[in-house]
Parts: structure tokens; sequence; C-alpha cells
């Protein structure tokens, strides 16, 4: 199994647009690409920074959805409104899952 973790420095005080904004928007798109496993959103409310973790079957079902897909960016693209700095994408091979 593969994951992609976005780091993203959000507004503290538009935070909560971006936890409604994944769960009606992005979560379920995501949830529609080939090979997906799951979806996690981490928070910290005091500095606005998110944490998203999507899990993938395949390598090449993560690598349908990066940075330069439409996927992507129609996800980014409703967020850009609500950041505060750059989101930072890495890419990792799941090696533990409990």
């Amino acid at each position: 199994m593969y994951a992609r973790v976005t780091t993203t420095p959000i507004s503290p005080y538009r935070l909560d647009e971006a936890i409604r904004l994944a769960e009606d928007s992005t979560m379920p798109a995501a949830s529609k690409q080939p090979g997906f496993k799951g979806y996690l959103m981490l928070v910290d409310k005091s500095s606005g920074m998110a944490m998203t973790i999507t899990f993938w079957q395949e390598e090449s079902d993560r690598e349908f959805t990066d940075q330069n897909t439409d996927y992507y960016k129609d996800s980014i693209s409703k967020l850009i409104p609500l950041l505060c700095g750059t989101p930072v994408v890495e890419d990792f091979e799941v090696a533990v899952q409990v």
C-alpha cells in the first residue's frame, strides 16, 4: 500500500472551513479514484496546520492523483483561499499497518 501526505498551512481562523471542505468535497472525490484505500485528516487548531494522508493500493493509483492531475488541481483550487502558505506533498510506501 502507498500513501500521500500533504501538509497544509491554513489560517487558524478558517480551519473549520477547511475541515468542512475536506468532508464535503475532497474526501468524496478521493474515494472515487482507482485504488483508493483511505483518507485521514489531522489538524492543529491552534496553528492551523493540517495534514492529510491518503492511502492507495498501488503506487500507480497514488500517481494518478499527483499534482499535475485534474483531481489534485480541482481539490487545491477550492483550498487556496484558506491557505497561509504553500502545501508540501510527500509520497511514501506503507511499511507497517495495524
